[in-house]
């Protein structure tokens, strides 16, 4: 413990030196003054100070003290301003309908601990590093859950585990030359548009109409990739409908083009029957990527993909140039949790969980706002409320200072997730958004 003092007290000074706030030559408080400061002995700051002798970042003069010895070019105080710094908003907020977390009563954490638990028994597997294409257990339980509930047909050795999606669509832009054009909505992705920027391709907007992407808008630019969300990809979040796929899938076999399907919550669609991946209709040019963010939980970083079979090959060829990044406890824990049929069983009571508090929320806007349009996006989880452009900043700002979480998509409308927001206080959010928009 001693020795972590001292390394502490070292460290302190070298970071204050080299953040600019000790300067050369400027005098560093004495033994006496530190050792109070840090709550730590003397004899742990003479230690440090000894070191910092040693390696040169400090000087002694006798009876007048020590001083800094090292000058750094363009030194000066790192101070974080307000106006650069990310806005982050961590707030926790009484009502929350940004789609950032899910509700305490939509996971039963108490099953996932006992599976947790049956991992960290699994020793001699946690002693090594993880396979780079992930657990060999979790891709072949998401093979058998992607052929019973997306309709996919692919080998298990197609299944590659990461930690988000987004590091995912880093393994497929490395698959791909750079400045290649990027189709997507034209609402766009951020998450999605900043991995291909800095991949250094180019994106492109396509319009889209009632049934997804349009060909026309396909036909008019030289696309190498093409994102889509497949469960959600037309007007008002509806599933691409089947006549479109196949249209999508014919232009991309035409004219070179592979297809990234992003599949996010397409098994989570709850007031009819979920439609199939569109990946079950083609296994040579679409790359599928599933996640559980809203499945299971936001924290447990684990997505996967499912490759084409023409670049199955030339991703085998890089795979061991790269580390696992998804947690091999949670992957196993997964697996088993897959397995045991658990997912399948929770799968069945979120589709009613999400069913329930989706109508709910829609009925209650409709009655306390009802000159307002609503969509109900199904597999996103969220409503749309169309205001006036003029308002919709005022809207959002005032519920933030209500302490109530509401946010705008691309097309500047209210959304409001109902992921995050308990079922019991659907009806007292509401109410409180009438309350404070109503005075406008």
């Amino acid at each position: 413990m001693k020795d972590y003092k001292y390394l502490q007290v070292y460290q302190t000074i070298i970071d204050d030196i080299e953040n600019g706030y000790l300067k050369y030559q400027e005098k560093i408080p004495s033994i006496r003054q530190m050792a109070k400061r840090l709550d730590v002995s003397r004899t742990t700051v003479e230690s440090a100070y000894l070191q910092l002798l040693v390696e040169g970042y400090i000087f002694a003069k006798e009876k007048v003290g020590y001083f800094v010895d090292v000058q750094y070019q363009n030194q000066s105080k790192k101070t974080v301003k307000a106006e650069n710094s990310l806005a982050l908003d961590n707030h926790t907020y009484r009502y929350d309908f940004s789609g950032r977390l899910v509700d305490n009563e939509s996971f039963n954490l108490d099953i996932w601990k006992k599976y947790i638990k049956k991992a960290l028994n699994q020793t001699d597997d946690l002693m090594c590093y993880g396979d780079p294409l992930g657990e060999k257990a979790l891709r072949a339980a998401l093979q058998q859950y992607c052929h019973e509930f997306r309709g996919l047909s692919r080998p298990v050795d197609h299944y590659i585990i990461g930690a988000g999606f987004q590091i995912l669509l880093y393994h497929i832009c490395s698959l791909f030359k750079k400045d290649n054009l990027v189709g997507i909505e034209e609402g766009g992705f951020k998450q999605a548009e900043a991995v291909f920027h800095d991949c250094h391709m180019q994106v492109v907007k396509l319009p889209v109409d009632d049934q997804g992407i349009t060909i026309e808008g396909l036909q008019r630019t030289n696309l190498k990739l093409l994102y889509l969300n497949s469960s959600s990809g037309g007007y008002h979040g509806h599933p691409i409908k089947q006549q479109r796929r196949l249209e999508i899938i014919n232009y991309a076999r035409a004219n070179n083009v592979y297809i990234i399907e992003d599949d996010h919550n397409g098994e989570l669609k709850f007031n009819s029957k979920p439609i199939d991946a569109m990946s079950k209709l083609e296994n040579d040019r679409i790359f599928y990527i599933g996640s559980f963010s809203k499945l299971l939980l936001p924290s447990i970083r684990i997505s996967y993909m499912v490759l084409p079979n023409n670049l199955v090959s030339d991703f085998l060829l890089k795979v061991n140039d790269y580390h696992q990044t998804a947690s091999k406890l949670e992957q196993l824990a997964l697996a088993m949790y897959i397995e045991d049929g658990q997912l399948a069983r929770h799968l069945k009571r979120l589709r009613k969980h999400y069913r329930f508090k989706g109508n709910h929320l829609l009925n209650e806007l409709k009655k306390a706002f009802p000159n307002h349009h609503f969509e109900l996006y199904e597999t996103a989880l969220k409503i749309t409320m169309a205001i006036e452009d003029d308002l919709i900043d005022y809207y959002i700002e005032t519920a933030k200072r209500n302490n109530i979480n509401v946010t705008k998509n691309s097309s500047n409308q209210l959304a409001l997730s109902f992921s995050g927001i308990l079922e019991s206080d659907i009806d007292e959010a509401v109410s409180l958004l009438k309350k404070i928009w109503s005075k406008k």
